[in-house]
């Protein structure tokens, strides 16, 4: 394979670095150095980057799990977007049959024209019709394209690794939720099954240490070790 001549320098969200497209499970390390580089550029000193951008697509609905590694770990934001342009659900707007005062004989309508708020509490995402009201963290992602920027928050320069696991859900998996309500993933589609607060979670979706190993394998020489930054999130052997 031809090496890229675009630097991330040249990239933006525009033309990212594309990763993929998945369709198993796959493990990346991602490397890098972000901040100010004093070089000599057209018109004076300059260079660098403080945003290195990807493009990730998958095949068919997948997690995404995303690591920070390196000594500055806490100086680097991750952040991922939905390239797959789904629409955004509708708000209404009062009108004069909505809510209306009355004040030293005169009607009036304080609302109107005003863009009805959602009903979500946390995340700016509720759907009354789901059954988790609209909190989809930890949901499968779609299919189709998504867009991750690695940025740093200092103004110096900084080597970061980020370890990136793209993980294809089996035909059924549990999720427990905190009320321990139990969802079953089964052909596409989520039912909800009880449970009790003894529960025990045998069956829950895990993240195996040993398929994440095979799949870094797989797809990387032998003198490339598997990336310690995702041990801590492999959940069984």
């Amino acid at each position: 394979m031809p090496r890229l001549s675009t630097t991330q320098r040249q990239r933006t969200q525009n033309n990212p670095l594309t990763l993929g497209p998945f369709n198993q499970l796959s493990i990346r390390l991602l490397t890098g150095t972000l901040g100010p580089v004093n070089k000599v550029v057209p018109n004076g000193y300059g260079g660098g980057s403080y945003n290195h951008w990807f493009r990730i697509d998958i095949a068919s609905p997948a997690w995404i799990i995303l690591a920070k590694g390196g000594q500055k770990k806490k100086y680097l934001d991750l952040s991922v977007y939905d390239l797959n342009l789904v629409p955004i659900a509708s708000r209404g707007i009062f009108d004069r049959d909505s809510i209306q005062e009355i004040e030293n004989d005169t009607v009036y309508y304080p609302y109107e024209g005003q863009v009805m708020s959602a009903g979500s509490d946390l995340y700016n995402n509720f759907d009354r019709l789901r059954l988790d009201g609209g909190d989809d963290r930890y949901f499968p992602l779609q299919t189709g394209g998504y867009l991750l920027c690695i940025s740093s928050t200092r103004n110096e320069k900084l080597d970061y690794e980020v370890g990136m696991v793209v993980e294809f859900p089996v035909t059924t998996f549990d999720l427990i939720l905190e009320n321990f309500d139990k969802f079953i993933f089964e052909n596409g589609d989520y039912i909800r099954a009880d449970t009790d607060p003894g529960y025990v979670e045998l069956d829950r979706h895990n993240h195996s240490l040993s398929e994440w190993k095979t799949a870094w394998e797989r797809e990387h020489q032998q003198t490339h070790p598997f990336p310690a930054i995702l041990l801590p999130y492999a959940t069984r052997p």
